[in-house]
């Protein structure tokens, strides 16, 4: 049995409908999965995994020892839920609301001891 899957598996879209008791209470999740935005969310399912905000937030409910306390199932959860994901993502990382992701692939400005062998 995986992360969530006893509560997980009761209600509607593998989810459950009340307000979970969110066992990490001083976990991110806890934080920032209001009521508000529970009763906002928890009926939707994610268009590509089926994925719910109830699978999402499985471990936190669960079990006392998250930190962060959530996992998405499909890139769809980042945007279908972005409502809980968005502000764990930042205050997880330090960062700001409007924070752009850069890449540069460019490895000659790699600094450090790295070698090429």
């Amino acid at each position: 049995m995986g992360c969530g899957s006893s509560q997980v598996a009761a209600g509607a879209n593998g989810g459950i409908s009340d307000f979970p008791t969110i066992k990490s209470t001083h976990s991110l999740v806890a934080k920032h999965v209001t009521k508000d935005k529970w009763d906002k969310l928890h009926e939707h399912t994610t268009a590509t995994a089926g994925f719910t905000l109830a699978k999402a937030i499985a471990c936190a409910v669960e079990f006392d020892n998250q930190h962060c306390g959530i996992y998405a199932g499909d890139w769809d959860s980042y945007k279908d839920f972005a409502d809980v994901f968005d502000p764990i993502i930042q205050e997880y990382h330090g960062i700001s609301a409007d924070a752009k992701h850069t890449s540069d692939m460019d490895s000659t400005k790699i600094k450090g001891n790295v070698h090429p062998h």
